[in-house]
């Protein structure tokens, strides 16, 4: 891949993530509500009030205050939060963390699955097993994942008790650590109920893909050039599962967004402490840095994504040049 090509990307993701931030901070002044009455005090005086908003900046004109927020940014400042009153990243810091934990494993683990049940019914076309477990994508696919959150939790902590419900911990749970909490038993049992969720409803729709990928592929004259050669029937596999392997990697961008989306409801039913709940809460409370950190960090994530799809499309089939 030609270092222009990288550039040339590297720096359409700039101008994709100015974009972005200037979407998010003039959408969220497009709100009727004031966010100054969520700290600014009716019964104060007005000039007293008038020192509080000018503390805070939302006196100036609209402008400046752009103009001000694309600088902090560039700083890696993102402000003070409105409903906390501590910077931005100190709040959204373990959240991150907490969203991270469940749905980078759960993406991982979905993919995985994906590409491995969705090549062996590609392979299998027609059999028994394979008219029947098509059915359960199909099915996973058409239910919303907060209701499919509802149904697992009603099974396996309500009807089965084995695992707990919500929350990323038991109550009075006690680490001095982060990596004491992420490796405990305690947060694995936690972790189980909502990775199981995501898992289930983010491998739908890669695995149907990678199975009509892969009964378009089996088929090809170069698979029958490579058995003629007498090579194992496994390697002859392998050479069809990653030429197969395209739509899926194309669709990983799409599945990030869907992961995104997703972890806003999954954290919900869960009440995982997640960055999902940060973004309700900062909404509802008007906390307008809260609220455009976290929409500014997920939207870096989606787009460094298809950065990343557009390497691996490199790497997975050479016959692909970039001009």
């Amino acid at each position: 891949m030609s270092r222009e090509y990288i550039i040339r990307r590297l720096v359409q993701m700039v101008f994709t993530l100015w974009v972005v931030i200037t979407l998010i901070f003039f959408m969220f002044r497009l709100v009727p509500a004031d966010p100054a009455a969520m700290f600014v005090d009716s019964s104060l005086t007005l000039e007293a009030q008038q020192s509080l908003r000018q503390l805070w900046g939302l006196d100036q004109p609209l402008l400046t205050q752009y103009s001000a927020y694309l600088s902090n940014v560039l700083r890696g400042d993102f402000g003070v939060s409105f409903h906390y009153r501590v910077p931005v990243m100190r709040v959204l810091g373990p959240y991150l963390l907490n969203t991270m934990a469940l749905m980078l494993p759960s993406v991982a683990v979905a993919t995985t699955l994906s590409v491995l049940l969705g090549s062996y019914l590609g392979w299998k076309r027609g059999s028994r097993l394979e008219r029947w477990v098509v059915v359960v994508p199909l099915a996973l696919h058409s239910i919303p994942i907060y209701w499919l959150g509802m149904l697992v939790m009603m099974v396996f902590a309500f009807w089965l008790r084995w695992l707990p419900s919500s929350g990323m911990r038991r109550a009075g749970y006690d680490a001095s650590t982060r990596l004491q909490i992420y490796l405990s038993l305690d947060f694995l049992r936690h972790l189980t109920l909502p990775m199981l969720t995501a898992v289930l409803y983010l491998m739908a729709s890669p695995m149907m893909l990678m199975r009509s990928s892969m009964v378009e592929v089996r088929n090809e004259e170069y698979l029958d050039v490579i058995r003629a050669k007498g090579v194992p029937e496994g390697t002859v596999v392998r050479h069809a599962v990653r030429n197969a392997l395209l739509p899926v990697v194309t669709y990983l961008a799409v599945l990030s967004t869907i992961a995104v989306t997703g972890s806003v409801l999954l954290e919900t039913v869960f009440s995982w402490p997640g960055m999902g709940r940060a973004i309700v809460q900062a909404v509802n409370t008007l906390d307008y840095p809260m609220a455009q950190a976290a929409f500014f960090m997920w939207s870096g994530a989606v787009i460094l994504m298809y950065f990343v799809v557009d390497i691996l499309y490199y790497w997975l089939d050479p016959r692909i040049r970039y001009q």
